[in-house]
């Protein structure tokens, strides 16, 4: 099978034998699998381990396993928790001490194929494609993401950031809150957070939004190698909440005197855990086909895997805007 590989410069695809079948695991076929902004991280500052298959954004259907499984298109949970440590039991999954992530420790789903545990995949909803159901891995970072926020109906949000989290995040926020702002570096962006009801707010005028508006909750998702943390400090009103999304590869500058002198919580937002309803990854499979209309605002760039090479490009590129690049393996 096809499968992409990272490599001392960048990323290639290689032939690969397919390896025996773990028990307890299921083979799919990948329908579609997204690229991440962490994999983006990685691939411009060469920090990824060379050797690792990418891709955690992944559906597919069953190509081998346990019996009984149904056949139908299923989202791939990529986070895999062990189930006995001490967090594992008490249902906090997301800090299980054991854990590994398909698409970095294990090989992930750019590639025709992939071997997950048969625990960690969903049903999608019969109105998805693969294409549309390989965006339940952010709908479920965003989904524990805006439960960590603990919105009112008059909460005022100001996300940080007109990626796809960023983006996904707004979209999830607009139930539960009064008003929700994105701020935006590009045009593209803004056009997109208008497309999804959003307020968008260009990055240069954040804080004097801030001022006249007062965020109770500011969402950051950048990451990188931005500012955004003081920012966030600075815009959030006293006695406000922060909760960070974006995957930083620095250790970014915090204002303290106004962290104390406001009072503010800051909570780091990392995989999908456990509600009082049951995973969150779950309750993204139920929340994605209310958005189904949207999507396409998201999907921007598609590619097939025989070009993975120039997804990554068009990823990253200044030129080409995009907000979610898709690849489809098998073409």
């Amino acid at each position: 099978m096809q499968q992409s590989i990272w490599t001392e410069t960048g990323i290639a695809l290689r032939e690969v034998e397919l390896p025996p079948l773990k028990d307890g695991w299921v083979r799919l076929k990948v329908g579609a699998c997204g690229i991440c902004g962490s994999d983006l991280h990685g691939y411009k500052e060469g920090v990824y381990r060379a050797g690792g298959v990418p891709g955690h954004e992944m559906a597919g259907t069953i190509v081998d396993g346990p019996t009984g499984l149904a056949d139908e298109l299923y989202a791939v949970e990529p986070w895999l928790w062990c189930g006995e440590c001490e967090f594992c039991r008490i249902g906090k999954v997301q800090h299980c001490k054991n854990g590994m992530l398909v698409g970095a420790q294990v090989p992930g789903g750019l590639a025709d194929m992939v071997d997950v545990p048969a625990l960690h995949i969903y049903p999608s909803d019969p109105s998805l494609s693969a294409q549309e159901a390989s965006l339940t891995e952010p709908f479920g970072i965003c989904t524990r993401a805006v439960h960590l926020c603990d919105l009112r109906m008059d909460t005022r949000v100001l996300i940080l950031g007109a990626g796809s989290l960023g983006l996904i995040s707004g979209m999830l926020c607009q139930g539960y809150a009064e008003r929700v702002a994105i701020s935006y570096r590009y045009p593209s962006q803004a056009e997109a957070a208008t497309n999804l009801g959003l307020e968008p707010v260009h990055e240069d005028d954040v804080l004097g939004w801030a001022q006249d508006y007062g965020p109770d909750v500011v969402l950051e998702t950048v990451g990188g190698h931005a500012n955004t943390m003081d920012v966030a400090t600075a815009a959030c009103r006293s006695g406000g909440r922060i909760v960070v999304l974006g995957l930083f590869s620095i250790k970014p500058e915090l204002d303290m005197r106004a962290l104390i002198r406001k009072e503010l919580k800051i909570m780091g937002s990392a995989f999908f855990g456990t509600s009082e309803h049951g995973p969150e990854f779950r309750a993204s499979t139920k929340l994605l086909p209310h958005y189904k209309a949207d999507l396409p605002v998201l999907q921007t760039h598609q590619f097939p895997l025989s070009r993975v090479t120039d997804a990554f490009a068009a990823a990253v590129s200044k030129d080409d805007r995009p907000i979610k690049v898709t690849i489809f393996p098998g073409s």
